[in-house]
């Protein structure tokens, strides 16, 4: 065979050969580029979104200020002051009742209220305590001084040398007389009893007697000193001196204005009293407010406790909202709310948590504690006692990385999703999940995730069968076969 025919026939298989692998090549790369415009389709980015902390629960409307005004005695309406929606002032008379249909003793008391102003208003501008008082504590002052000095001589000798020496010599001077007189009275003993100059012996020997006597307790009071039991005495009158002066001082303290304080809360007491009772034919205004309902009107026969009106203080509404244990601690005073109403659900109503009792209770089982949310004013016709619908906000808003719904998997480790790198690998990213915001997720627990990084999403087929098994929580679980999971290609 010549070389020609040799290499026609050695180059016809190799040329095949050639063929055969361009042909596999370009197949392979066809489906590389295939498969790399399905994976650039089938991925998500991890964006940042902005949230604000909340917690969903109810409660319903009240105010602090809510009244229901009921009249306090039987009667006819005289005239009602008010109609519905008007603001009115605490002490305003709202309605009220006939003089003539009230009972004697409401009709009574308004003469006794009167009575007792004057009294009250006498005892105001008398100035006769004061001065009964005042003298009440000049003559306490006097006796404090004489009982100090007592106590004060129980240190000091009770007399000087020179007084001692007199009181001596009187003795002695008068001892002296007393001895003549006794012996003219013996000269004159033996004569009838009924004789002048017997008689007048018998006089002046007795008086020099007492006279001696004093002098000698004159004597021995200058040089004695005073028992025990005397300075007990005059410590004792002391401390009784000074207490009556205190008590005295203090009652004129307290009649700056003339009156003693007790005798003046006697004189309020039975003015309040009186006022109370006349008060019963009146509805008076207990706050600031707006009128809301009127049931009363003129000409009415009414009985004791029959509703009169109802009012407000719009700057004191309010909500009692239940919050689980789990999520009190969140929870602090100031944090905003938004409130809606069963009653009116479109109007979204402001407000702020003014109060967190710090006392749980019980409900269903589960330990809940009671937070009062403090509501901006409304002219909004609000039925008070509705159902209110609370969002509270725990939290400033501030920003978490979120991924879209379908890129969340699960498996036997927990939540994650596949990021999708540069070069066109893919890594799990274990994270945990928390509230939807739209068709995105946000995730707590982030690991290596940030924002820009693309990830998978799962498959159609995948993500039907994973939303129809989830659909209580919107989270997107993997069966193990998604893109990325194990099984997965």
């Amino acid at each position: 065979m010549d070389k020609k025919a040799f290499f026609r026939k050695a180059c016809i298989p190799a040329a095949i050969v050639l063929l055969a692998v361009l042909g596999v090549a370009l197949l392979a790369s066809c489906s590389s580029n295939a498969s790399s415009s399905s994976a650039t389709s089938n991925v998500g980015v991890v964006t940042t979104v902005t949230v604000t902390d909340k917690i969903e629960t109810s409660g319903n409307l009240d105010a602090s200020q809510l009244a229901k005004l009921t009249w306090g005695t039987r009667g006819t309406v005289a005239q009602v002051n008010v109609k519905k929606g008007q603001t009115v002032k605490a002490g305003d008379v709202l309605a009220e009742l006939n003089a003539s249909s009230v009972p004697a003793e409401v009709v009574t008391a308004q003469s006794d209220l009167a009575s007792a102003q004057r009294a009250l208003e006498i005892l105001q501008t008398s100035t006769s305590a004061r001065a009964a008082a005042e003298q009440a504590v000049a003559d306490a002052q006097k006796t404090v001084s004489t009982a100090q000095s007592k106590v004060e001589s129980l240190g000091y000798p009770r007399a000087s040398d020179a007084v001692v020496q007199n009181a001596y010599a009187k003795i002695r001077l008068d001892q002296k007389k007393l001895a003549q007189a006794q012996d003219t009275y013996r000269y004159y003993v033996h004569k009838r009893d009924k004789d002048p100059d017997k008689a007048q012996a018998l006089y002046n020997m007795t008086n020099l007697q007492i006279t001696v006597n004093d002098d000698i307790a004159t004597y021995n009071w200058y040089t004695g000193k005073p028992t025990d039991l005397e300075a007990q005495q005059y410590r004792a009158a002391l401390s009784v001196a000074q207490a009556t002066l205190a008590d005295d001082q203090r009652t004129l303290d307290n009649l700056k204005d003339g009156t003693d304080p007790v005798d003046l809360a006697a004189a309020q007491a039975k003015v309040t009293s009186a006022q109370e009772t006349a008060n019963l034919m009146k509805i008076i205004a207990p706050f600031d407010g707006e009128i809301i309902a009127v049931m009363a009107n003129t000409g009415d026969p009414i009985s004791s406790g029959d509703k009169a009106l109802e009012m407000v203080n719009r700057s004191t509404l309010k909500v009692d909202a239940l919050v689980d244990e789990a999520e009190i601690s969140s929870v602090s005073t100031g944090n905003a709310a938004d409130v809606t109403l069963d009653t009116l659900p479109d109007i979204i109503l402001k407000g702020k948590t003014s109060l967190i009792d710090p006392i749980g209770s019980t409900v269903n089982g589960l330990v809940k504690y009671t937070v009062t949310i403090l509501l901006e004013p409304t002219k909004q016709n609000l039925l008070f006692g509705s159902t209110a619908n609370v969002v509270l906000y725990t939290s400033d808003p501030h920003s978490m990385l979120a991924v879209p719904l379908a890129a969340v998997q699960t498996d036997t480790q927990g939540e994650y999703v596949t990021v999708v790198k540069a070069d066109g690998t893919t890594a799990r990213v274990t994270i945990t999940s928390g509230d939807l915001s739209g068709t995105l997720v946000t995730i707590t627990t982030s690991g290596d995730l940030k924002e820009g990084d693309q990830v998978q999403l799962a498959s159609s087929s995948s993500s039907s069968t994973s939303t129809s098994s989830s659909s209580s929580n919107n989270i997107m679980p993997d069966a193990g076969g998604g893109p990325g999971g194990p099984g997965g290609g």
